[in-house]
């Protein structure tokens, strides 16, 4: 249905008087964008490993419970931009990103060193963390429900940490407890390694 003239005149006023007001606002008053890289607080390791595991399940995977893990840690530290960050966009890192590539807790920690550190730092932890990741015995995380079976992953890719696992320890499905068990903690090692990481290299 068209509109009348005075329904188009009251219209285009109320439009006219919503942007004198927010013109009105000082800049200082509005919400500034997050510089890059975001602020880092010193984090408790072993707290940051336990809410890693708790949201791997509660959230949908290794990416996201490893993202969760430091970004909600920080959110309650630090506070904004951390509490308005859509941690949920890492749901899409679980099996391998669903390619059985990249391990999602990897992927996870990633994104989470990107958050705080710029570009250089960002490369130089990443080595770290994934030389450490193909090196160690793995999961070590033990909260009651201990992973069935540990292993040397030797590649960063979520297929070879799999298949060494499921050779080791008699479990053959992605859906079988024990391997969500075992993601689980394997989500966990690494968030705990990538707080010790940023910690070191912060100083704190």
């Amino acid at each position: 249905m068209m509109q009348s003239r005075r329904e188009f005149l009251k219209n285009v006023g109320k439009v006219a008087v919503a942007a004198s007001v927010a013109s009105a606002i000082p800049m200082s008053v509005m919400a500034e964008a997050p510089v890059h890289p975001y602020a880092y607080a010193k984090l408790d390791p072993e707290a940051v490993a336990d809410l890693a595991y708790k949201r791997f399940s509660e959230l949908g995977g290794c990416c996201v419970g490893v993202v969760a893990g430091l970004v909600e840690s920080l959110a309650a530290t630090v506070g904004a931009p951390y509490t308005e960050f859509p941690v949920k966009m890492f749901q899409n890192g679980a099996a391998g990103y669903g390619q059985n590539s990249l391990c999602g807790c990897l992927g996870g920690a990633a994104g989470a060193i990107g958050l705080v550190c710029d570009k250089a730092t960002s490369s130089a932890l990443l080595k770290e963390l994934m030389a450490w990741y193909k090196e160690t015995n793995l999961p070590m995380y033990d909260r009651g429900e201990k992973a069935l079976a540990q292993v040397v992953p030797g590649s960063v890719n979520c297929i070879d940490s799999l298949s060494k696992f499921f050779a080791a320890s008699g479990v053959s499905s992605m859906s079988d407890p024990g391997r969500i068990v075992r993601c689980s903690c394997l989500a966990a090692d690494v968030a705990k390694k990538t707080v010790e990481l940023l910690n070191a290299h912060y100083g704190v």
